[in-house]
C-alpha cells in the first residue's frame, strides 16, 4: 500500500505545500474523466472519514463501523444514544449534498449555514431543540489544550461577524472569478474562513463540525478533494487553533497543518486512479461486510412474486383492505334489494350474502400457499422436488349491489370491484379496472393509502349512482 501519511509539516513552508498542492491536482486532472467505479469508491471514502472522524472528534460515540452501518440506513446501533446515531445520519446527509457541487459552485451564507446547522444538529430536549439552525443567544467558551479558558466572540456580536466574514469571502470569491492579480489562493481562503468562523462560534454547538464541513465545500467548489482530521491528529489540530486564536501565532501554523489534510486527500485520489487500494489496513473486512448489506438491501427492493411474499401481502394488507372496501359499502345496502360480495383468487371465486366473510378466502390463500409443499425431505431425494410454484395471479373483492330501489322502471346494479393484480415484480391496486396504486413486494399498503384507495372507490360508485338516478 502507498504511503499516505501527510507530508511533515516541518519540512516545508505553507507557500511551498500550496505548490504541491498545486502540482498533486494538475496530475488528477492529467488523468482526465474518473471512471465511475473509481469515483464511487474515492468518494465512498471520504464521505465515510469525514462523517467519522469529525463527529468523532466532537464527542460522538459511534466507531467508524457503527458510522458506516448509519450510511446505509440502519439507525438502530444497538446501546449507543440515539442522538448520536441521527447527528451521524444528519451529518451523512450534508456531506453527501456537499460532495455533489461541480467546480465554481460555491455559495455560503447566513440561511445556508443555519440550514446546514439543523442538517447535522439533533436534541432531545425541547429547550435545546429551540436553539438548533439559530445564532447563540449565550456567550460560549472552552478550556484549551493548557487548560485555560477561551471566550468566544459575544452572542450579540455574532451576526454582524458573520455578515462580515461572509461578505469577506464573497469578495474574494469575486476577485477570483475577474481574475483580479492580489487574488488569494482558494486553499488559503478556505483556511482562513475556518480559522475566522471558529473564532466567532456562532452556534451553541457543532461549530467544529460546520467550520470543517464549510472548509470543504469552499475546496469542493474550487476544485479540491474534501479533507478530514484524524483522532490522533485532533489534538494538534485544536492546539494550533489555540496557538493562533489566544497565544498571537501565526496563522501558518494552522494552515501547514490544514494543507498536510489536504494533500493526504490529494494522494488518496491518485492512488485510487491507479487502481491501488485506499482502505485503512484494517478497512477491507469491514468493506466486504457493508458490501454484502447494500446487495441484501437492494435485494429486498427487487422483490419478487411468489407464494410466500403475496401470503404475506394478504396477511398484512390485503385483507383488511377487503374488510375496509366492504365495510364502506353498508351505506349502499339500504338502497338497493339485494347484495352480493364475491372473494376471488385466480378466477376461482366465493359469493356470499355476509360482509366480513373471510372463512373462504382464507382457507384458499393458506392451500395455494402450502400447495406442493413436503412436509420431510431425504438428502438424496432432493433433486427430485420441484421448487414451490409461483402461483398467484389476482385476488379480488367484488360488491355487486342490485335493484336499485327507488327507480321502478331501471331497477339498476352496481358493482364494485377492488382488485390485486399481481404481477412478477409489483402489484397494482384497481378499482373496476382504474388503476389507484402500484408498489413493490417489499412494500405494505400503509393505513392512509388504504384509506385513499377505499374513499375514491366509494366516491366512484356514489357518482355512478347519482349518474344513473340523474342526481
Amino acid at each position: 500500500m502507498v504511503n499516505l501519511e501527510p507530508i511533515n509539516s516541518v519540512s516545508m513552508s505553507f507557500e511551498e505545500k500550496l505548490m504541491v498542492i498545486d502540482q498533486l491536482k494538475k496530475q488528477i486532472a492529467a488523468h482526465g474523466p474518473m471512471d465511475a467505479d473509481v469515483q464511487k469508491r474515492i468518494n465512498y471514502k471520504f464521505r465515510l472519514e469525514w462523517n467519522y472522524n469529525s463527529n468523532i472528534m466532537e464527542g460522538n460515540s459511534l466507531t467508524k463501523q457503527e458510522t458506516r452501518s448509519v450510511m446505509v440506513g440502519n439507525i438502530t446501533v444497538g446501546g449507543k444514544p440515539l442522538k448520536d446515531m441521527l447527528e451521524i445520519k444528519g451529518h451523512d446527509e450534508v456531506v453527501k449534498d456537499i460532495m455533489k457541487i461541480g467546480a465554481g459552485e460555491l455559495n455560503i451564507s447566513e440561511a445556508r449555514i443555519k440550514e446546514i446547522h439543523k442538517g447535522i444538529m439533533y436534541e432531545e430536549a425541547p429547550e435545546d431543540q429551540k436553539k438548533i439552525g439559530l445564532w447563540k443567544t449565550q456567550n460560549n467558551y472552552l478550556y484549551n489544550y493548557r487548560k485555560e479558558r477561551v471566550d468566544f466572540v459575544p452572542f450579540g456580536e455574532v451576526k454582524e461577524c458573520m455578515h462580515l466574514l461572509i461578505n469577506w469571502l464573497n469578495a474574494e470569491k469575486d476577485k477570483i472569478i475577474r481574475g483580479d492579480k492580489d487574488i488569494m489562493h482558494p486553499v488559503a481562503m478556505a483556511f482562513k474562513f475556518h480559522l475566522d468562523y471558529i473564532t466567532i462560534h456562532p452556534f451553541y454547538d457543532g461549530n467544529g463540525r460546520t467550520a470543517r464541513i464549510f472548509t470543504n465545500l469552499i475546496l469542493i467548489a474550487y476544485g479540491y478533494p474534501p479533507l478530514y482530521i484524524k483522532l490522533d491528529e485532533k489534538d494538534r489540530y485544536y492546539q494550533y487553533l489555540a496557538d493562533v486564536q489566544e497565544y498571537g501565532g501565526a496563522p501558518d501554523l494552522f494552515y501547514d497543518f490544514m494543507a498536510d489534510m489536504l494533500i493526504r486527500s490529494l494522494q488518496i485520489v491518485l492512488v485510487g486512479i491507479s487502481g491501488k487500494p485506499i482502505e485503512e489496513p484494517d478497512d477491507i473486512d469491514k468493506e466486504i461486510t457493508m458490501w454484502k448489506k447494500e446487495i441484501s438491501s437492494k435485494w429486498v427492493h427487487n422483490q419478487h412474486r411468489d407464494n410466500e411474499v403475496v401470503y404475506e401481502l394478504y396477511r398484512m394488507s390485503i385483507k383488511n383492505l377487503f374488510s375496509l372496501f366492504e365495510d364502506k359499502h353498508k351505506q349502499f345496502y339500504d338502497l338497493f334489494g339485494k347484495m352480493q360480495i364475491g372473494h376471488n383468487i385466480n378466477n376461482n371465486s366465493r359469493t356470499t350474502h355476509e360482509f366480513d366473510a373471510f372463512d373462504w378466502l382464507d382457507k384458499q390463500m393458506v392451500g395455494i400457499r402450502w400447495k406442493h409443499e413436503t412436509d420431510f425431505i431425504k438428502p438424496e431425494e432432493a433433486h427430485k422436488v420441484k421448487p414451490k410454484p409461483d402461483t398467484f395471479q389476482n385476488i379480488y373483492s367484488q360488491i355487486i349491489l342490485r335493484e336499485y330501489k327507488y327507480n321502478l322502471n331501471n331497477p339498476f346494479n352496481i358493482i364494485s370491484k377492488l382488485e390485486f393484480d399481481l404481477q412478477p415484480h409489483t402489484y397494482f391496486i384497481q378499482h373496476n379496472s382504474n388503476v389507484l396504486l402500484e408498489k413493490s413486494y417489499d412494500k405494505q399498503v400503509t393505513d392512509e393509502e388504504a384509506q385513499k384507495i377505499v374513499s375514491d372507490a366509494v366516491k366512484a360508485v356514489f357518482n355512478e349512482i347519482k349518474r344513473k338516478t340523474g342526481g
